[in-house]
């Protein structure tokens, strides 16, 4: 399906789709200038090779994620649409885009809940090159109103793998007990059988439907278990398969909540973290957004007029033409490249963030970063950036790899 006709998608299952958009080396010029990113790695080398900035994934996939606002499946009305957040990850061992690349974009909406002030919708996909995926995309949209269309919400989620260490021969018996629970015959009959001091991780994922804002009508869970042998390596040993129907909750990952522990990927300093903005006045992290919105809407393809005309904005009941959310992401994330990754953004590996304040033609904006952990290796860098007013208006967190160091 493409164009209008994604408008009749009620299937929460759909992909949607964009193919052969063509990355131009102009558009990345202009992109970088209209957002304020002057990083020598985006301009022409001598090679002819001109790389794009992470954020111009949202650019090259930004007509597919117009799809994702118009089906029945989400029924909003767009004129009371909000950009509530978007996010980027590079894929393990992929190069970025640059100019010359012909992408598709695919992706799938995971959310669409209704909440107390509107309906929220989030969508995942990612940007492929030559068949394979580059960027993974992520971002969510709210949809201003009252809303009891329950029937039509759902929420995909992977669960947060756990690790379940069986104690005793009784917990041995009670995970075998449940239903979701179904061993696989070839791993008892290969000796990998469950005993007492058996240590298992649990990788899940979950469709949850909705009959109210408190009460599931749906619920499937399904996911692989893995058992520690005796080499320390992981061996595939059972499987989780939960359906239920009306109700108030996940039997499955309440089970695990109680009797596991949650498998951490991403380790938080106790003392908070430490800032790291340089001193001294030559350094700034201080920028105005743009007196006007139109040459990021030309760039960028996102035209919605409560951005750039006036009555449109009035009439959506806004207090005047809104800066694109992704305008003020890309534009704080040049600081991350600067000053979380001392000038080198290909060490910027993930950046994630929501929109959590308007930001008007004109407003002074600062960023403020903070090194606050540590997730497989990489820096966990905390985002937030805050208009003239000290009112925050974005807030969220980079992941940004260590420089190499070499010992003789």
């Amino acid at each position: 399906k493409d164009g209008e006709s994604v408008i009749d998608v009620a299937d929460p299952e759909f992909e949607f789709t964009h193919a052969n958009e063509l990355i131009r080396k102009e558009d990345i010029r202009q992109f970088c200038q209209v957002v304020g990113n002057r990083s020598e790695t985006y301009v022409e080398h001598k090679d002819g090779v001109v790389y794009a900035p992470m954020d111009f994934a949202g650019r090259a996939c930004w007509p597919m994620t117009c799809k994702t606002i118009l089906p029945k499946i989400v029924d909003g009305d767009v004129l009371n649409l909000v950009h509530m957040s978007n996010g980027f990850r590079m894929v393990d061992g992929a190069e970025p885009l640059r100019a010359g690349d012909v992408v598709e974009s695919r992706a799938r909406i995971v959310e669409v809940t209704n909440e107390e002030t509107g309906k929220r919708s989030l969508i995942r996909g990612h940007v492929i090159r030559d068949g394979k995926p580059v960027v993974e995309v992520t971002t969510s949209f709210f949809y201003r109103g009252a809303f009891t269309d329950y029937a039509k919400t759902f929420r995909n989620v992977d669960e947060q793998p756990a690790r379940l260490t069986l104690q005793s021969a009784k917990d041995v018996a009670v995970l075998r007990s449940k239903e979701w629970f179904v061993p696989l015959e070839p791993a008892a009959a290969a000796g990998h059988e469950l005993h007492a001091g058996a240590i298992l991780e649990f990788r899940l994922a979950s469709q949850y439907r909705f009959k109210s804002r408190t009460v599931y009508s749906k619920i499937t869970t399904a996911g692989r278990v893995m058992m520690q042998v005796s080499t320390k390596e992981y061996v595939h040993v059972a499987d989780v398969a939960y359906e239920s129907g009306e109700a108030y909750g996940n039997p499955v990952v309440e089970y695990l909540r109680r009797h596991g522990q949650p498998i951490e990927d991403s380790y938080y300093f106790e003392n908070g973290g430490y800032s790291v903005m340089p001193g001294g006045s030559e350094f700034s992290s201080v920028t105005h957004s743009p007196g006007t919105n139109v040459p990021y809407s030309n760039i960028s393809s996102d035209h919605n007029p409560i951005h750039t005309n006036a009555y449109f904005a009035d009439y959506a009941e806004l207090p005047g033409t809104i800066t694109h959310g992704m305008w003020t992401s890309a534009s704080t994330r040049t600081f991350v490249e600067t000053f979380a990754a001392d000038n080198h953004p290909e060490r910027v590996r993930a950046y994630e963030v929501e929109f959590v304040g308007m930001v008007l033609p004109n407003d002074q904006l600062e960023t403020k970063l903070w090194h606050v952990g540590m997730k497989d290796g990489r820096k966990l860098i905390r985002v937030e950036t805050f208009n003239q007013h000290g009112d925050k208006v974005l807030a969220g967190m980079a992941e940004v790899e260590q420089p190499l160091t070499g010992y003789t």
